[in-house]
C-alpha cells in the first residue's frame, strides 16, 4: 500500500514538473521581435488592366483613330455606378470603399488575378510556311497561345451589372530615409520591418476604365507621407510601426485621393 502511494506520489511529480515550460521555450517565444504583417498577394499587372496592345501591330491610321475616339474629357458622373478593385486584394481596403461612396454608388470586385490561363489555338499561319521557318524563331504567339484578357472580362460583368465605370487603384506602402549625399529622401517598398529616423508614405495609383467604350485614364493623386508618424523614440533607435499608424495614413491618402479623383473627373451638380 505504501508502496502504491510512493509510486503515485513521484508520478504526479514527475508530470507536474513535465508540464512547466523550459527556459528555452521561454527564450523563443519571448526574443522574436514583432513584425507587421504586410499584404503579399499577386498584383494587377498593366497587361491585365490595359490589354496586350505592346505585342499588336498598330498602324498610323489606328493611333489616330484613337484620338478621335479619346477627344472628349474622360468623366465619371456623381452618384454614378462603379466597379471599385483594389489590386492585390479580394476586396478593397473599407476606409477606401467608405471615401468613394461618399460620391458613388460602389461595388467590389477581387483585384487578385485569376492564372494565366493560356488558350491554345490552330496557327494562322500556313502550315507550308510553318514546316518552312525556322522552329527556334517560333514565339507563343505565333505558336497560337493567347492569354486571358482581366479587363475585357471585367467590363463583361460590369456590363451585365449596369456599372458604368471600373475604377482600379494599387497601394503601396514605402518607407524613405534621407540621403545626405543626394539632398532628398530615398523610398523603398515598407515591408513590415522596425525603421529607424525614416518616413512613410501610402502610394496611391488609379487606373479608370468605361465600362461602354474601354476608354481610360491613369491618375496618380498627391503623395500622402508622414514624418512625424514615426517620431517615436530617440534619433537614431529602430521604431516599430503598428497597425493603428498604417491605419492612420491610409485614411489620410483615401481620403485626399477621392476628393481629388472626383475634382477632376466628376460633373459638379
Amino acid at each position: 500500500m505504501n508502496v502504491k502511494l510512493l509510486f503515485l506520489i513521484s508520478a504526479s511529480f514527475l508530470l507536474a514538473g513535465c508540464s512547466k515550460s523550459s527556459s528555452i521555450d521561454a527564450r523563443k517565444t519571448g526574443s522574436v521581435p514583432h513584425r507587421l504583417e504586410i499584404s503579399t498577394m499577386p498584383e494587377l499587372s498593366d497587361e491585365d488592366v490595359f490589354g496586350n496592345e505592346l505585342t499588336l501591330d498598330i498602324s498610323e491610321e489606328d493611333i489616330q483613330n484613337a484620338v478621335e475616339e479619346a477627344s472628349g474629357e474622360f468623366d465619371i458622373p456623381l452618384h454614378s455606378s462603379v466597379v471599385l478593385v483594389q489590386s492585390g486584394a479580394r476586396a478593397p481596403d473599407s476606409v477606401m470603399q467608405n471615401e468613394m461612396q461618399k460620391y458613388f454608388r460602389v461595388s467590389t470586385f477581387s483585384g487578385i488575378p485569376a492564372s494565366r490561363k493560356k488558350l491554345t489555338t490552330r496557327p494562322s499561319t500556313p502550315v507550308k510556311d510553318i514546316a518552312e521557318s525556322d522552329e527556334g524563331e517560333l514565339s507563343e504567339s505565333k505558336n497560337g497561345v493567347i492569354n486571358s484578357n482581366y479587363m475585357q472580362a471585367m467590363r463583361y460583368i460590369a456590363a451585365k451589372g449596369r456599372q458604368k465605370t471600373i475604377v482600379v487603384y494599387w497601394g503601396e506602402l514605402e518607407a524613405g530615409k534621407f540621403n545626405s549625399a543626394t539632398n532628398s529622401i530615398s523610398w523603398k517598398r515598407y515591408s513590415g520591418e522596425k525603421l529607424i529616423d525614416s518616413s512613410l508614405r501610402y502610394l496611391i495609383r488609379f487606373a479608370l476604365v468605361d465600362v461602354a467604350t474601354g476608354e481610360w485614364a491613369i491618375y496618380s493623386p498627391v503623395n500622402t507621407e508622414s514624418a512625424t508618424l514615426l517620431s517615436s523614440g530617440n534619433k537614431g533607435e529602430s521604431t516599430e510601426v503598428d497597425e493603428q499608424q498604417i491605419a492612420i495614413l491610409k485614411q489620410k491618402a483615401c481620403q485626399m485621393a477621392a476628393s481629388d479623383l472626383v475634382s477632376r473627373y466628376s460633373n459638379k451638380i
